[in-house]
């Protein structure tokens, strides 16, 4: 398992959607999809299978709902005792499809450094 400082950094990598294992280069491209390989230190985003990114839709859906979660606790909050429970029954499924669009790529972000974190780097991979 990686030490705290270790899961500091690969964190703070992530949050800026940067390469897990030198930081300087983007994983994603402008149009959200993964770039084959990080243009600072050539390490290869996707590290097995086609099928690599399937651990991300974990991460998609935690993210989604506890993003689902919070909406809804602070409208319900915000807006007591007269909660918009019409609005709400069209809104919130509509808002959480536009924040689930946004988060597919985040996931997989997520997951590659999760991934990197708990299995490191080989030179096989940098190649």
């Amino acid at each position: 398992m990686p030490t705290a400082a270790v899961a500091l950094r690969t964190l703070g990598r992530t949050l800026r959607l940067r390469c897990p294992n030198c930081g300087d280069g983007f994983v994603l491209k402008r149009t959200g999809s993964i770039r084959p390989r990080c243009s600072a230190c050539n390490f290869r985003f996707e590290r097995s299978d086609d099928n690599y990114f399937s651990g991300a839709m974990f991460f998609g859906l935690l993210a989604g709902e506890f993003t689902f979660g919070l909406i809804l606790l602070a409208i319900i909050v915000a807006k007591w005792p007269n909660v918009p429970w019409d609005a709400m029954t069209y809104g919130i499924p509509a808002g959480v499809l536009l924040v689930m669009l946004f988060l597919i790529p985040v996931s997989k972000v997520i997951w590659l450094a999760f991934d990197v974190m708990v299995r490191p780097v080989v030179a096989e991979e940098m190649i």
